[in-house]
């Protein structure tokens, strides 16, 4: 978006249909005309607001990031909570849900439309840090709650939680070129032993050749 232009009622209906088409279509599909008409705007409109396309493409991807991220932070604040009253209970619960919803069906298909924005996004706009700050922010938060966590003694502090927690998002934005079903949740916190310990893990247990491809909303 422009620099020098305020954000108009105009300017977020155009990102926010921007961020409806491109969980649509590809994005060599989309057509400036048809975004206009679909948000309800004028082409000069567009231009006001915003310089191109890629302009508006890269303002919906930071979008869709944070949009898929909210869960995610939920979460967080929950984690974060429980660590500032001494709620073991209420950690637990916010940590399982959290690495249960990393490796959901719904978090799958979202990291397929996002992934290839990511890269879209890096490729036009490699100066613009938002993407990253936002990444870095996540890191930084669970790394945080997870320390917090270690030093009540709720996880075992011999685990690095900052490994873990770079290699969990590692993995699950690697949803989008290699994973499988069968692989199981990549990561995961057992707590099963008391003390919550860090894992890195699989749950597959036959030769990956013989796999199904088979989506597994259509099996």
């Amino acid at each position: 978006m422009s620099p020098d232009r305020a954000i108009t009622q105009g300017a977020t209906r155009v990102v926010d249909e921007m961020v409806v088409m491109l969980g649509e279509m590809e994005i060599h599909e989309i057509r400036v005309g048809d975004l206009a008409r679909r948000a309800g705007v004028a082409i000069p409109t567009v231009y006001y607001n915003f310089s191109s396309l890629t302009d508006i493409i890269a303002e919906a991807t930071v979008e869709v990031l944070n949009r898929f991220l909210v869960p995610y932070s939920q979460h967080l604040s929950q984690m974060q909570a429980a660590d500032a009253n001494d709620d073991e209970k209420l950690f637990q619960g916010a940590a399982s849900d959290y690495l249960e919803l990393s490796w959901s069906h719904d978090s799958n298909e979202n990291i397929h439309r996002l992934a290839p924005l990511i890269a879209y996004f890096r490729q036009v706009a490699p100066e613009d840090v938002r993407l990253r700050t936002v990444q870095a922010r996540e890191v930084a938060g669970l790394i945080g709650a997870l320390g917090a966590a270690q030093a009540k003694g709720w996880i075992d502090p011999e685990d690095d939680a900052t490994a873990f927690v770079i290699v969990h998002w590692t993995c699950v934005l690697g949803q989008a070129v290699f994973y499988h079903p069968a692989f199981g949740a990549l990561t995961a916190i057992d707590f099963s032993g008391g003390v919550g310990r860090l894992r890195y893990q699989t749950a597959l247990d036959s030769d990956i050749r013989h796999m199904s491809v088979t989506r597994p909303d259509r099996m």
